[in-house]
Parts: C-alpha cells; structure tokens; sequence
C-alpha cells in the first residue's frame, strides 16, 4: 500500500510537473510557428510584447490558455505609420481535450482589453485593413473524403473591453467612432441551432457623411438576442433593446442567407420612449440643456426593412415617428411649448432613388400660447423636389427671457408666412419662374436698444414685407431712432437668382423718406477720459459687386450733422456694374445750393476712382473753409475772406487703400463765380500792403481791403497745383488783374498787376522800388501798370516789383493774356520736371526692386541649403539607430526579425521626416521670395 501511494505520488508530481513544464517547453516553439504564420499569411508588421507573451495549463485548468499583451497590426506601403489594431492585452482559453482528440476545438472564451481599431480607406479605394497575402491556387486533380480530417471551430463566450473603433472612408466622406465600446456574448456555435446573447454599449458614437455630423456622443446600449440556424443561416429576433441615449427601441422579424442573396423581413419599434427621449438625440454637447427641463407627451414610432438585398435589388425601409399632445417646459421660464404635434414618414421602397420619400404632414405647437406649425414633403432624391410650408409668430420679449441679453432691449412681435415648392432639375436649369415661392412677414412695436451701443434705441412701428418667386415687395417700413425717423417702401426682383447662382443680377427699387436724420445722435462724442489707443485704425475699399443693379431714391427734409445741417436733401443713388452713381442729388447747406453727381467705380479693387459733378450756389467762402478738406488744403486764405460765392466744377482722381483721395492723382476744373468779397487782415493783406500801397486823397484813409464783385474765376488742379486763369479785382481801390498757381505746400507763385495807376498815388515804398528800376529817373506817363510777383506761402508771402509799363501801351485783355501765357509755361514747366523726376523716381525704383528681390534670393538659398544639411544630418542619425537596433537584435531570427521591421519603419519615419524638413525650408525660401516680389511691385 505504501509502495502504491509512493507511485501514485510520483505520478501525480510528474503530472504537475508536465502541467508547468510542457507550455514553457513548447513555448518558444509555437511563438515560432505563430510568427513563421503571420509572416507567411499578412502584408503588415505584427508586433507583441516577447515576454507578454505566455502559454499555460493551471490559468484555467484544465483548459490552456495563450495570452498575449502589448499587441499590434501596423500595415506597409502608405499605410505604414497607422497602426490598423492594438490590443493592451489579449487571451484565448481552449478545451485543452478538444484539441487533443480533433475534429472540433471549443474555444472556452476569447478576451480583448482596451482594443483600438483603425480602419482607413484612401479617396482611391485602397484599405488598411486588406492585408492578406494572396494566396496560389492549388488544383486538386483527384477528390478524396476529407470529412474525417475537418477540424471546426466553436467559440462559447468572448468579450472586450474599454474598445475604441474608428472607421474613415476618405472616397465616401464618411466617418463613424465608437469610444468606450464594451461587448460580451455567448453562443454554443458547436449546434445548428442555438440562442446568441450579446450586449453592448459604447458611451460616445458619433456618425458624419460629407461634412455634416450627423451623430454626436450618443450613447449605445444594445442587449440582443438571435436565434441563430446556421445549417439554414437565419437569424431570427428574440428579446432585445436597443437605445440611442434615452430612445430606445426593439426589434421582431428575421434575416436569412440561404445563398448571396440577405433576405430580411424585420419591424421595428419604440420601447417606453417619450418626447424627453427625442430631446436626447440631440449631439451629445447640448445635452446638458435638457437638465431641469419637462417633457410630456405620447410619441410613437414604427417601421420595418422587408425585401431582400443583392447586386439589383434593395429592401424597402419605411418608419414613421408621431408626438401627440406634447409638453415641454424648463424651470428656469416659465414659457412652455405645448400642443406639440408632429407626423412624419420616411419611405425608401427600392433601389430606385426617385421613389424615395420624406414627409412631415404637420408640425404644430404653441410657444406660451404662440402658434408655429409647419409642414415639409421631400421626395426623389434622383432629382429632389419639395413642398415646404410655415407659419409663425413671435414675440420677442418672450425670447429675451429665455435667452437673456444682458444690456440689450428687444421688444416687438413678428409674424411669418413661407410657402415654396420646386424641383433641383429647374434650380440647375436658372427656370426660376417654376419655383412657386410666397410668402409674408409684417413687424410690429420692434425696439431694439443697447446701452452700449445704440442707446437711444431703433423702433419699427410697421413693417410689411410680401415675396413672390419674382420679387420680394416692401410695402410698409416705418422707424425711428432718438429723434431720426424714416420710412421705406419698394421692391427688389430676381432675388431666387441672384441667391442659387453666381451670374444672376439682383435688381430693385427703394424710396427712402425721412423728415429728420440726426447723424450727430448715432455718432455721438464722447465726453468721458479714456486711454488713448494707439491701434492704427483705416478705413478699407469698399468693393461694389458688379451683378447688382438698384436704385434708392432719397428725400429728406433735414440731416443733422456737427454745425453743418443739411436740408431739403433730394436724389437717386444707383448701385450697378460695380458702381455707385449719384444721380442728380441736390441739397441745401451753408445757405448755399448744391446739386451733385458722379460715381464711385471698383472693378479695379486696386485703384478704385471717383469722378464728381459740383454745382454750388451762393455758398459762404468762410464757411467753406471750415467745412471742406479741399479747401483747406488749396486755398487757406479763404478762412480771411467775407463774402459768397457760386460754383460748377468736376473732381476726379483715385482712392488708396485706406478710401481717402491720393491728392496727386486729383484732377480738378470749373468756374468760380463770386458775387461780393472781402479780404482785409491777415498776413497775406499785410505784406501786400507793404510794397503796393497808394496814397489816398487828403480827405480819406488808405483803402487796405482787396475786393471781388461779380467776377467768374477759372480753376483748375493737375499734378498737385492749382491753377487759376487771370481774372478782375480791386486792391485797395485800384483795378488789378491776378494770376497763377499754389501747391498744397502752401507754395505761391502768382503775378498781379494793378493797371492805370496814377503816378501822383504812388506810395513811397513803391516809389523808391521803381526809382532803382529806372535809375532814379521820374515817370513820366500820367498812368502806368506796376506788376507785381508774389511768392512764398501763405504763412510767410513774399511781394517784389517785377516790373512797370505805361498804362496806355496795354488793354486789359492782353494783360490777361500775357498772364495766361506765364501759368501755361508754369504748367508746361512743372509737367517736364515731373515727367523728368517720375523717371528718375521710377529708375531708382526698379534699381531698389532688384536689389529687394536679389537679398531674398540669396536669403532663400541660404535657407534651401540650410533645410538640406539639416535633413541629411537627420537621416544620417536615423539610419544609424536603424543599423544599430539590428546590430543588437543579435543571431536570435525573432528578435532579428523584429529589429528589421522596426529598422525599416525607423528609416520611412526618417526619410519622412527629413524630406518634410527639406520642404519646411524650400516652403519658407519660396514664400521669402515671393513676399520680395509682391512688395517690389509695390514700390
């Protein structure tokens, strides 16, 4: 007895002992064959953690286990930096008896932790996942039994955990994630018959097709059960849930394989939804919205998928979704939305697209007793045609306590009508008559009212607007803002067009009327301190569009604006072929008359041009200094003259960037008429009365006043300079005639001559000027002409005697004319030397954009050669770590193998990286040199 027991010992010690022993023998060989396998069977690198891996019979006695961690599929060719799958850990437990006796190996269970899952598929079709190697066709020439040598396989249970699966079609557009994905099942795939029991659940899917993100973070919950026949391969529904978030629903039918043909009749429907279920299929980051909201209300939804899928036909789908009587309110406002009601289809019969439908026949509710209701029927999508209707109100105090807006009044009640219906054929084809369109929107009590921004607030009494497919017609528009009040009406056509394609021209017609518009009320000053900004603000072009065509018409009774009101303002502005156009606009200002017109062109964004008609009359020459640049700039002794003046003149020129006229470019003539002025103080009076003051009579003071009296004065402004032909004036009581020109410098250079003075009223500074012109000799004429040039600027003029002559041997004519003649050689001289500077301006340009472009490049070779050193140094160190990961992977063929797949990924991540560093360099060199070119040609 006691022998037996030693024996019996013995053998149960080598038992154990085989139990622990036998996997750590047979280990390293079946590690082997497994990876002589995959390496046979798969175009992609497999790599595992060596000692992760293990094989062992006391895990689950007395079944084996093989497990493997720090598992991963990573493909070749362009897919070779995506890893297709990675496993932290995975485990297979088998029947250790099946595998002894054969025929059928029964897989106890197989367990994934944190799988990730990378399905890629390029715009040209290829995948990441195909990664078989094909296999040679092996011809049988003689068919044997085989039936005793099949091997099957059954798996009982499996499950993962914590899974991650991204799946993007790049030739689709499409994308689907699963985050946080657990599964489990069981089946007993050794029958014929059996029940599969699986559930799943994911904590984030999201879905999108073509940009659009259909599905956002929605949470899965899937507990299904099949009834599976494989012998018959049907697969029939039994208990089973699924839910999307809080929408959940169940399924009955079955789907069936007999041969390539799916054949499914399956229906399905809501299980215990509600409207708050609806609410939650919203994306998953407004979620947090349906906290403390209340949903009522009976929903129903059904459908079902029947027919049967190959290469020519599809199954029908058809669902319908409805809410009864539904509720929803948030208890923060007390603004509910009741009597919802929805009934909507969606019904796919076939294969063929144009038969497909999507319906909603109604869609109503009350907004805190507000009706909205709506309706929608969309159908072939081969062609897509609709009928499309709504009708609402709202009152937007209501909204703003919904939303609120912090420092924002919004008040007013809308009401909208839309109706439309069409086909996508008649939109392709511009047939925009066949897109019956109507509808309405009238506005009452609006007032909008910012306390940052528009304080004194904007309110629509009425507002009525009505749309065709034609036009949209603006019968009633009636506003006001502070004291501005104003009105519209009048229509804009083609409008369909203009908005679904790129060459349909917008046209219409607005009358704009107003009694008061206060400009100084919407751009008011401020009075407070505040810190001075030093940001560089300017205005941009204004680019008009060239495929409008409309006209408002203006009448206005007063605009204020600073000290300056405008009155009686009348007039059409155009916008047309990528202009404004102001059509005989007049208006009353500075107790003056103007009529304008003119235009405003931008179909060369980079030299936008305006070109001005003015008519002025009876305007104040002091007031016209204080109010007009123009002014300012040419003529700053306006400032010293009383009196009024009439005017016609044209302004054109060019606009730079930042809207203002470039003042070389200004191209300026008209007629100045000016009835009465004076000029009397100033320096310009002072340092002409210096050198040509007369002697008055015995019984008067000298008259040091120069004055103008119906006199019609030419102007016109070239190059910078203007120009004004010789006309009539007195100065200090004696006849004059006064020519020349003035540059915005202030620069002068006019010639005056005062004719038919009498040599008895010669005061004694010129006298003594004329004395050493005619080396003391007296005059001897009665009358002579003195000649006088004035110089200098306006600050600081300059009056010098040029010259006498006798009063009798000159008419007043060919005094004009000789002075004519002297502004025409000013002006021929200053185009010549302009002519001559622009040369020499524009040789030295091209020499500066040269030398611009020549430091670039030579910059941008600088960094080519840098990008390029960089990147062989890059894969000089790459392909040496490459070498040496082999180099230490020793004689052991494994780890060899793996230094190698490793080595090569290394040096495609090296060759990738480095040929990225050379394109950064030659990247940054082009646009170096590029930026070089673009501000040569700006010099």
């Amino acid at each position: 007895m006691k022998k037996l027991l030693i024996i019996i010992g013995i053998i149960f010690i080598i038992l154990i002992s085989a139990v622990i022993v036998l996997p750590m023998i047979f280990k390293d060989d079946i590690r082997e064959a497994m990876d002589s396998t995959m390496d046979e069977s798969l175009n992609a690198t497999v790599y595992y953690d060596i000692d992760g891996f293990s094989l062992s019979l006391i895990k689950n006695f007395p079944d084996i286990t093989v497990s493997m961690s720090d598992f991963g599929v990573v493909g070749q060719g362009v897919f070779s930096q995506d890893t297709l799958t990675s496993v932290k850990n995975f485990q297979v437990t088998v029947d250790l008896m099946s595998v002894i006796t054969g025929g059928q190996i029964v897989v106890e269970e197989i367990s994934l932790d944190e799988p990730k899952i990378l399905i890629l598929v390029l715009p040209d079709g290829s995948a990441n996942y195909d990664i078989a190697k094909a296999s040679e066709e092996v011809v049988v020439e003689e068919e044997t039994d085989t039936a005793d040598s099949d091997v099957s396989v059954g798996i009982e249970k499996w499950q993962i955990n914590n899974a991650k699966v991204v799946y993007r079609d790049q030739s689709m557009n499409f994308y689907t994630s699963l985050v946080g994905l657990n599964h489990e099942g069981s089946g007993d795939f050794t029958l014929d018959v059996f029940d599969l029991q699986t559930k799943t659940t994911v904590d984030k899917a999201s879905l999108g097709f073509e940009g659009v993100e259909y599905v956002s973070d929605k949470q899965l919950d899937l507990d299904v059960t099949l009834n599976m026949d494989l012998s018959q391969m049907k697969f029939t529904f039994k208990d089973n849930r699924i839910a999307v978030n809080q929408f959940a629903m169940q399924a009955d039918g079955y789907l069936s394989m007999p041969n390539e043909d799916i054949v499914m009749d399956i229906t399905f429907g809501g299980k215990d939804i509600s409207v708050k279920s609806i609410l939650s299929l919203i994306p998953g980051v407004y979620l947090e919205y349906l906290n403390g909201v209340n949903a009522e209300g009976e929903v129903g939804f059904d459908g079902f998928v029947r027919g049967t899928f190959n290469e020519t036909s599809m199954p029908q789908v058809a669902a319908n979704l409805s809410v009864e009587n539904g509720k929803i309110s948030y208890a923060d406002f007390n603004i509910p939305i009741e009597n919802l009601n929805i009934q909507s289809s969606f019904d796919y019969p076939s294969a063929d697209l144009s038969e497909t439908s999507f319906n909603i026949d109604n869609f109503s509710m009350l907004v805190d007793g507000e009706a909205v209701s709506s309706y929608l029927k969309f159908k072939n999508l081969e062609n897509y045609q609709w009928d499309f209707g709504f009708e609402g109100n709202a009152d937007l105090e209501k909204i703003t306590k919904i939303v609120p807006l912090e420092g924002i009044t919004l008040l007013g009640r809308i009401n909208a009508k839309l109706k439309t219906t069409g086909q996508m054929a008649d939109v392709e084809a511009e047939r925009y008559d066949k897109l019956p369109t109507s509808g309405s929107m009238t506005i009452d009590n609006f007032l909008f009212k910012s306390d940052e921004y528009l304080p004194q607030g904007f309110e629509i009494s009425r507002a009525n607007l009505t749309f065709d497919p034609a036009e949209i017609n603006l019968s009633e528009f009636s506003a006001k803002s502070g004291n501005s009040d104003f009105s519209l009406n009048g229509k804009v056509s083609n409008y369909l067009g203009f908005a679904l394609s790129e060459n349909e021209i917008l046209s219409g017609r607005l009358d704009f009327k107003s009694s008061l518009i206060d400009l100084n009320e919407l751009m008011p000053e401020s009075t407070e301190e505040v810190e001075e900004d030093t940001t560089e603000m300017s205005l941009e072009v204004i680019r008009i569009p060239e495929n409008i065509d409309f006209t408002l018409a203006s009448s206005i009774d007063k605009i204020a604006y600073s000290n300056m009101p405008i009155t009686n303002f009348k007039g059409q502005v155009l916008i047309k072929d990528g202009a404004i156009i102001l059509d005989q606009n007049s208006f009353n200002m500075l107790d003056g008359t103007f009529e304008l017109t003119g235009s405003y062109v931008t179909k060369d964004v980079e030299k936008p041009t305006y070109d001005l008609g003015f008519k002025v009359k009876d305007l104040s020459i002091a007031s016209a200094f204080e109010t007009f640049e123009t002014v300012q700039s040419y003529v700053p002794i306006a400032k010293q003259v009383a009196g009024n003046f009439s005017t016609e003149f044209s302004v054109n020129g060019i606009l730079g960037e930042d809207m203002m006229p470039i003042m070389d470019s200004l191209y300026l003539n008209g007629l100045v008429n000016v009835v009465q002025a004076t000029l009397e103080k100033g320096t310009f009076m002072q340092k002409l009365s210096s050198v040509s003051a007369l002697k008055a009579g015995a019984s008067s003071q000298p008259n040091k006043s120069i004055t103008l009296k119906d006199v019609l004065i030419k102007t016109e402004i070239k190059n910078g300079r203007m120009y004004i032909e010789p006309f009539n004036l007195n100065v200090q009581g004696q006849k004059a005639v006064l020519g020349g020109n003035n540059g915005l410098d202030g620069t002068l250079d006019y010639s005056m001559i005062l004719e038919e003075v009498p040599t008895g009223q010669i005061g004694s500074a010129l006298n003594s000027a004329i004395s050493s012109l005619t080396g003391g000799e007296k005059l001897v004429a009665d009358k002579i002409n003195v000649n006088l040039g004035i110089g200098g600027t306006y600050e600081d003029v300059k009056v010098r005697l040029l010259g006498t002559s006798n009063a009798s041997d000159a008419s007043d004519a060919s005094i004009k004319q000789k002075l004519s003649s002297q502004i025409d050689a000013q002006k021929q001289k200053l185009e010549d030397d302009l002519a001559g500077k622009k040369e020499e301006l524009e040789a030295k340009k091209e020499e500066q954009r040269k030398k611009i472009i020549a430091q670039a490049e030579a910059k941008a070779e600088e960094i080519r050669a840098q990008g390029k050193a960089s990147a062989e140094k890059v894969r000089k160190e790459g392909y040496e770590a490459a070498d040496k990961l082999i180099a230490d992977a020793g004689s052991n063929p494994i780890k060899k193998k793996l230094a190698q797949e490793a080595a090569k990924k290394l040096r495609a991540e090296t060759d990738k990286k480095a040929e990225q560093i050379e394109s950064e360099a030659n990247t940054r060199a082009d646009k170096l040199v590029a930026e070089a070119k673009e501000k040569a040609a700006k010099l």
